[in-house]
């Protein structure tokens, strides 16, 4: 299997040295203590610790549209390399792919990673969650996400254009993480120049003002997603933290809160006082963090309100981003999905996930205003 071929892919003797005999004497030599054997030395730490996320990011010479379908369909998949592939695109889904064209999916030489978020056309996260037989950093893959940015940059000579990044994060001080984190510098670097040739083989990565609005566009339907941004007077790295923390959410919503910032770690806010409440029904207990990049974006599932009781047993999710729009502002952006794919699912149900958007395209601005009242006190939630 070419493990190059993709960014998941899924890598002393003791010499004694016998002294000669000393010739024997009349007299009997003396008997000597051994001399202790030095203490062997300890073997020499990793000289790269570099341990900070692994980011390759160009442009394409395709609409984000066509480079969404690259990575979220199967025969877009195999455009970067694999012989079959299939891709199960829901929260929890499956990405699976193949190098050998007489395997078969689902092998001991398959590539399978897991979709923890995405958002259409913008963002993709995975992991993964089986890497094929003989992959090389079996001891840490576990702990490393991928983040997949699209970012529409408008067009050229007519044709559209992406800004795409490849974000991958979560290696340690390991020297098989460190190794890992070489590994996939390579691959992600491999698959973007990759991904350029499928549209343009000369395509060479530029900076350039990226064309996209920030205007979300008006609902589609009762369930289309909720798209909401607010500017918050402060720098990017505390408006992080305050979202992304226990502490963080106790100074500016007064709530108790259940967050640990890592994939698959629990976000659970509590909106009632537990002698106020039924287990279950103070607010989003049972809700896990998807992804994140820090200071950038994060990701959660959610759950909707108790009165809502079909609803409340599934998940839709939120993703969070953070854009510095100076070193003292950064406008924080809720888009919360979901409800399309569930009503889709349960169709019985639907009018539950509409009032389920109902209520939270009304809860998230007060949101979005209390955080920003933490550091505006004046300002209007």
């Amino acid at each position: 299997m070419t493990m190059r071929a993709t960014m998941w892919a899924l890598v002393a003797a003791a010499c004694a040295t016998a002294s000669p005999s000393a010739a024997q004497t009349e007299k009997p030599t003396p008997a000597r203590t051994p001399t202790p054997a030095p203490a062997a030395k300890p073997a020499p730490a990793p000289v790269n610790l570099d341990t900070s996320p692994i980011v390759a990011e160009g442009m394409v010479n395709a609409p984000p549209a066509e480079v969404w379908r690259v990575f979220t369909t199967g025969e877009g998949f195999k455009s970067l390399g694999p012989a079959k592939a299939d891709v199960d695109l829901r929260v929890g889904g499956l990405i699976r792919a193949h190098y050998k064209p007489d395997g078969v999916l689902g092998d001991a030489g398959t590539i399978q990673n897991r979709i923890l978020a995405f958002e259409p056309q913008r963002m993709l996260t995975i992991q993964i969650d089986s890497p094929p037989a003989g992959f090389p950093f079996m001891d840490v893959y576990k702990n490393m996400w991928t983040v997949i940015t699209l970012t529409d940059a408008g067009a050229d000579g007519g044709l559209g254009r992406t800004h795409l990044r490849i974000a991958a994060m979560g290696f340690g001080p390991e020297e098989q993480s460190l190794k890992m984190r070489d590994f996939f510098r390579t691959g992600n670097d491999w698959t973007l120049k990759t991904l350029q040739s499928k549209f343009d083989a000369s395509v060479k990565p530029k900076d350039i003002t990226m064309a996209h609005t920030d205007d979300p566009p008006a609902p589609a339907s009762p369930t289309a997603p909720i798209d909401i941004s607010r500017d918050v007077k402060a720098p990017r790295d505390a408006v992080y933290k305050a979202y992304t923390t226990n502490e963080g959410w106790k100074a500016f919503f007064e709530v108790e809160t259940n967050i640990e910032a890592r994939p698959g770690g629990p976000f659970e806010i509590y909106f009632g006082p537990a002698d106020q409440a039924a287990p279950g029904e103070r607010g989003s207990e049972g809700c896990t963090v998807l992804s994140l990049i820090p200071n950038e974006m994060f990701s959660y599932t959610w759950n909707a309100p108790p009165k809502l009781p079909f609803a409340r047993t599934k998940r839709s999710w939120v993703v969070i981003t953070f854009q510095e729009l100076s070193p003292g502002t950064t406008r924080v952006r809720v888009r919360h999905l979901g409800f399309d794919e569930l009503a889709g699912q349960h169709p019985a149900h639907a009018a539950e996930f509409a009032e389920t958007r109902e209520y939270f395209a009304k809860a998230w601005p007060y949101v979005l205003g209390a955080l920003a009242a933490q550091y505006e006190p004046d300002v209007n939630k």
